[in-house]
């Protein structure tokens, strides 16, 4: 199983969505697949993300893979990357990358939105839990 992120121009909603997976599900994706757009932003996560795994003392494999905002050639990309129970997380995408997962199937897409924007640019945890919501959807 592997842990897609689409990333955009922010750090902070896919590091959110990542860590409040591992907080409330209690699981660590042994492979996460960056789909970015900007390198500096995607190289910034890269590293969070290991001090997350690290500071928890899990075993991790990131792969990260470049797109640019055609559909076609992002829809491309996933249907050769994502596979059966794969875990996409949506937060941190792009309108163009939404659509190009609209005909993959068997996959687990999950989100967590925050209802105050206020509080973007904050850790997962040291946002109100009350204002943050973490959705999974089968696909």
């Amino acid at each position: 199983m592997k842990y897609i992120i689409f990333v955009s121009r922010e750090i902070w909603p896919a590091f959110n969505s990542i860590y409040a997976y591992t907080k409330l599900k209690g699981e660590f994706p042994s492979k996460i697949v960056l789909m970015y757009t900007e390198g500096e932003i995607a190289r910034t996560l890269e590293k969070k993300i290991k001090v997350l795994y690290r500071e928890h003392g899990r075993y991790l494999n990131i792969q990260k893979i470049k797109i640019d905002n055609s559909i076609e050639k992002m829809n491309t990309v996933l249907k050769d990357i994502v596979e059966e129970g794969d875990i996409l997380d949506i937060t941190g995408a792009r309108k163009s990358m939404l659509l190009a997962l609209m005909d993959i199937k068997n996959v687990k897409i999950v989100y967590l939105m925050l209802r105050d924007m206020r509080f973007s640019k904050h850790p997962f945890m040291m946002r109100p839990l009350s204002l943050q919501e973490f959705s999974e959807v089968q696909r």
